[in-house]
């Protein structure tokens, strides 16, 4: 491994590369660290794949330029791809890169068991957001954290002073409305999970409130009002600099492995030019300030914000009224027609009214402004009347004609703007050169063949698993499985159910706190088991709150808890009350897919985890079968239970923003009909469907496949409300009620 280190004196500066093109801009213009995407296993599925040969002659060629490689491997794992996993990781750790970028606890696992020698950085995904995820990152090994960019400069500074791990901060890029590691709204809504790369940008549509008074189900009315209610504006730091490093910041990340090679360019000279003036002391003159914001504006990005780092409560992170496309607009679209030629294909062809010079080579996005949908294409053939031109110019009227059906079914009152995101070029990304790279004709880095398979005997993977491996069957005299109810307060448990709760989950509010107090004995003698439920985001300032009323609700008796970030375990080993007196439970948001994170989280001292939510049948299969079989005894009372969310309606987007403009408790519908609500507790915004998600079609097959217990949610909206439709869909009444069931009958992607 290069063991070149970070220079205190200095914050690093991070540039992104989707694209060799991409690479080398970054490092030309003075980028102290790059970080590219894994194969097949990073968070930015639709950017170009690296060979393992290519990364590593980057990472030589970036040491010759003096800057470091990081390798983001951050994507979930399914359990079938656990053995490319291995594999990678064998590759890697022979390639020495500077860092290797984590999100899935069972990669962290098998890291820290197997390939030791790598060099941990915890992803944003891992969506670490106070001194709490910190600290308890740190105690694994991790070396740096990737922090939330939900956080203000006073927040990162009371991390930094409250671990010894070094700190990474997104500095510029796009912003997801939700935190990242918690948005399910594209796995749930179209089966392509954000947390495994694939999101397909729903916080991006435009979004209409739909009209009071009115009571729809999906494919309600939408009023006119609404807009791009959650496309956040890009992040810019550039003017902060100064206060990040005293915060105690080491990395300033830019974000875009998706971008263009012209955008890297851009962005990483800005910023190298101010890093650089700060570094030479004094304040930079303003033709210097002035000539990096011209250079952010030329990258081509969204219109730009501060984020949160000055400000909980941001008034500037969303922009309604604007689309929220990447680029420069350079044209509006008035006609849109598709023509069919025979068996030469479906071409599109578009009059354009031009606001801004274009060119044959550029690329350019094409936004339907109705609906919110966005195509991307290459401009290949350019008219200016009858007349084929190489260039057009601003006033000018033009045809644009591109070989694919664009929207199909729009026609000729088709209304669109179209932006430039890049400038021109082949239009086609060139293979890398490894020699010229740095490797000098090197091949692809031969992992420890035996090593792999040792690793995979260890782990139960003996080649021979097929897709649709059944899961361990229980057999007629075992138990069943247990339900496990998840309601708002106390008073909820009175709700008359068909099946008989093992444990009720409540959240640890002040009232449900205050209310346990008052009614201990009866709780003990009257009520199944209490587990009380950490919300998976809990802010700085509130960690004393959680300390003492934990405190005090193991004095009281109380033994079971359900965590909602791993990493709230320390609130429980800093506790003097805690040790040999309670158990740990997981909920869905610790993201668990394989049996990997099921054995790291049981080793962390959980006895109790929900599966994730995303899963599909296979997969949930392959990884339950995995876990039992590579360590018998794992399951049951005496080790681990496997738990899944069967029945609620969970949180899409967790987001902190709380913008004025948000109509709390009013539902709002999506281009395709689709209606949610959007509610606010517990110091996030959340948004829901309005039609719940349900497994419990398939609750028997669940618990063949060897689940422990399922849970069920009414803690959001009105109980009684919820308790009725839940009834009425178990027993079938009522005839075919709309549910979601999100990848379990399909295929996450």
């Amino acid at each position: 491994m290069n063991k070149r280190s970070i220079n205190p004196s200095y914050m690093e500066l991070l540039a992104p590369a989707g694209s060799f093109a991409a690479f080398e801009a970054a490092l030309e213009e003075g980028a102290d660290a790059v970080y590219v995407g894994a194969p097949g296993l990073n968070a930015r599925a639709p950017a170009r794949d690296f060979s393992l040969a290519e990364i590593d002659a980057m990472i030589r060629r970036a040491h010759r330029s003096n800057a470091r490689l990081y390798v983001a491997m951050n994507s979930l794992v399914k359990e079938n791809e656990l053995p490319m996993a291995v594999e990678e990781l064998a590759g890697l750790e022979a390639m020495r890169p500077d860092a290797l970028i984590v999100q899935d606890m069972g990669l962290v696992r098998l890291a820290r068991r197997h390939f030791s020698d790598l060099r941990l950085h915890a992803s944003t995904l891992m969506a670490v957001h106070n001194s709490l995820g910190a600290a308890e990152l740190a105690g694994m090994g991790m070396q740096r954290i990737v922090l939330a960019r939900e956080l203000t400069i006073g927040e990162i500074g009371l991390i930094r002073r409250r671990t010894s791990a070094e700190l990474e901060v997104f500095v510029h890029g796009a912003m997801c409305f939700s935190f990242s590691g918690l948005c399910l709204f594209s796995s749930l809504h179209g089966g392509k999970s954000s947390l495994r790369g694939r999101c397909v940008q729903p916080c991006r549509r435009r979004y209409s409130w739909q009209k009071k008074n009115i009571r729809t189900r999906q494919g309600g009315t939408a009023a006119k009002d609404g807009g791009y209610l959650f496309s956040m504006n890009d992040l810019c730091g550039i003017d902060l600099l100064p206060r990040l490093k005293q915060a105690g910041v080491t990395s300033l990340k830019i974000e875009g492995r998706m971008k263009s090679a012209e955008y890297v360019r851009k962005t990483v000279r800005a910023y190298r030019l101010l890093l650089d003036a700060h570094a030479r002391g004094g304040a930079p003159e303003k033709a210097l300030l002035d000539e990096v914001h011209q250079l952010l504006d030329e990258a081509m990005g969204r219109k730009r914000s501060t984020g949160f780092f000055l400000d909980l409560h941001p008034g500037e992170a969303v922009s309604p009224h604007l689309s929220g496309n990447i680029g420069i607009m350079v044209g509006k679209v008035g006609r849109l027609d598709t023509l069919s030629r025979g068996g030469a294909g479906a071409r599109s062809v578009l009059t354009v009214n031009l606001r801004r010079e274009i060119g044959l080579g550029d690329r350019l996005r094409l936004h339907d402004e109705r609906s919110g949908e966005r195509v991307s294409f290459t401009l290949r053939s350019l008219k200016a009347g009858n007349r084929a031109v190489r260039r057009g110019s601003a006033g000018q009227q033009v045809t644009i004609i591109v070989k694919q059906d664009l929207f199909q079914g729009k026609r000729k009152s088709f209304q669109g703007s179209l932006f430039r995101v890049d400038v021109g070029g082949s239009g086609k990304e060139q293979p890398v050169p490894v020699g010229r790279a740095g490797g000098h004709g090197r091949t692809e880095p031969r992992p420890d063949l035996r090593k792999v398979e040792r690793i995979l005997r260890e782990m139960g993977k003996t080649g021979r698993e097929t897709a649709g491996t059944p899961g361990p069957k229980r057999g007629p005299g075992s138990p069943g499985y247990r339900w496990w109810v998840q309601v708002r307060s106390f008073q909820d448990t009175r709700q008359r159910l068909p099946v008989a709760p093992e444990r009720y989950i409540l959240p640890m509010t002040r009232e449900n706190i205050a209310l346990a107090g008052r009614m201990r004995d009866k709780s003990r003698s009257g009520l199944p088991g209490i587990v009380w439920r950490l919300p998976p985001v809990i802010a700085e300032e509130e960690i004393p709150w959680y300390e003492s009323s934990l405190a005090a609700l193991i004095e009281g008796g109380h033994t079971d808890f359900q965590l909602g970030h791993w990493t709230q375990r320390k609130l429980f080993s800093d506790c003097p009350a805690a040790p040999g007196r309670v158990r740990l439970h997981g909920d869905y948001t610790f993201n668990i897919l394989n049996s990997m994170s099921l054995h790291c989280l049981h080793e962390l001292g959980f006895t109790a985890l929900q599966f994730s939510i995303e899963t599909d049948r296979e997969n949930l299969a392959l990884a339950l079968a995995g876990f039992r079989n590579s360590s018998p005894g794992t399951g049951g009372e005496a080790g681990c239970r496997v738990g899944l969310y069967v029945y609620g309606r969970p949180s899409l987007f967790t987001a902190r923003l709380d913008d004025r403009r948000f109509q709390y408790g009013r539902r709002f519908v999506s281009p395709r009909g689709e209606v949610f609500v959007l509610d606010r507790g517990a110091g996030v915004t959340s948004a829901r469907s309005v039609v719940p998600f349900s497994l419990l079609e398939w609750s028997r097959e669940l618990a063949l496949l060897g689940l422990d217990y399922l849970v069920i949610d009414f803690s959001e909206g009105n109980c009684r409300k919820n308790t009725m439709e839940f009834n009425a869909r178990f027993s079938r009444r009522g005839g075919n009620l709309p549910v979601l069931t999100g990848n379990y009958d399909g295929v996450l992607l």
